[in-house]
């Protein structure tokens, strides 16, 4: 489902309703940005998860009037959106699809024509945006029936679909378990399996969202979360590789780094948040020795949203927010 207009059911004056980006004052505080800076010309932030473009316009006004932002996403529809609502002709954003993996070649085409620029900050969200749920059409969310693709970029070769019509009942039991730690895999592994054998290939999110419900005992069918999160988590980070993506991206974002440039990065769940957490251990402990570059772990324990946040943005109640700062 792309952004559509008059006829169609977003408009781009819903845009910056479709979105509300978490943590945003935390954000500009974790930057390091310095009020009423005399020269910002040479500065570089990277926004490495565009999504609606929330964080990089804060960004934008926040490294203003000389500081330039790359935005980079994986979704080439978001990266559409967010150019609608924030380049206007605005030079000082630069926006260019790619994974994590890509930064380095991204920021290195950037420095052919601005040799000087100095990457003071790096950014990363790694929860996905309240479009891509509830408006994208790719299956991320079990709240409605759509086909099972959880694909962020769309020329991705697998689908969700293709690995829960696929793997076989131990790769599916595995796969679960490692992404989301659900301790009833094995039993949804096995239903799924029986599903395909009795029924055909499961292609919607509504049919895996039962299978989930079903394999789940009764008794913890009611909880805080929906039975089905876990796995359709698993199944998300499975199809677009994320952990590998989420270290890739971290360590190279570390190397970037000018002296006095901060990492940036919140996390959706234990997951993620383990991997920023050891990463940034590992770097604030043994980076002079391994790189000769010192490194601060900003936060001894991650930025949690505020209760008016989560009141008013439901998403942002199990955002972590940690960061790193390479010393000047």
């Amino acid at each position: 489902m792309g952004l559509q207009s008059e006829t169609g059911e977003k408009s781009l004056e819903d845009l910056p309703s479709l979105h509300r980006p978490v943590l945003l004052k935390e954000v500009i505080v974790a930057l390091g940005f310095k009020p009423m800076e005399e020269n910002t010309a040479n500065h570089l932030y990277i926004d490495c998860t565009v999504g609606m473009g929330g964080h990089t316009e804060a960004i934008l006004k926040a490294c203003a009037p000389d500081g330039r932002v790359i935005g980079m996403d994986r979704d080439e529809e978001a990266l559409q959106m967010t150019a609608m609502r924030l380049q206007k002709g605005d030079e000082r954003l630069i926006l260019q699809k790619g994974s994590f993996r890509e930064m380095a070649e991204i920021v290195n085409n950037f420095r052919a024509h601005k040799d000087k620029a100095e990457i003071r900050g790096i950014l990363f969200d790694f929860g996905l945006s309240s479009y891509q749920i509830d408006h994208s059409g790719r299956g991320f969310s079990f709240q409605r029936s759509e086909p099972l693709d959880m694909r962020m970029d769309a020329s991705l070769k697998v689908t969700a679909a293709k690995l829960v019509n696929g793997l076989s009942e131990l790769e599916l039991k595995n796969l679960i378990r490692q992404n989301s730690d659900e301790r009833w895999a094995k039993r949804i592994a096995s239903r799924i399996i029986r599903f395909r054998t009795e029924e055909g290939a499961i292609s919607q999110t509504k049919e895996l969202e039962e299978i989930v419900w079903r394999a789940t005992p009764k008794k913890y069918r009611y909880g805080t979360i929906h039975p089905a999160t876990r796995t359709f988590q698993a199944l998300r980070m499975a199809v677009n590789d994320e952990l590998a993506q989420i270290e890739t991206g971290l360590t190279t974002a570390i190397s970037l780094l000018a002296p006095g440039g901060r990492v940036v990065a919140i996390s959706f769940h234990s997951l993620e948040d383990r991997c920023v957490k050891q990463l940034f251990k590992k770097y604030a402990q043994e980076g002079e020795e391994s790189s000769g570059k010192r490194f601060t772990n900003l936060y001894k324990k991650p930025i949690k949203a505020s209760p008016e946040e989560v009141l008013k943005n439901r998403r942002a109640r199990s955002a972590k927010l940690r960061a790193l700062e390479r010393a000047a």
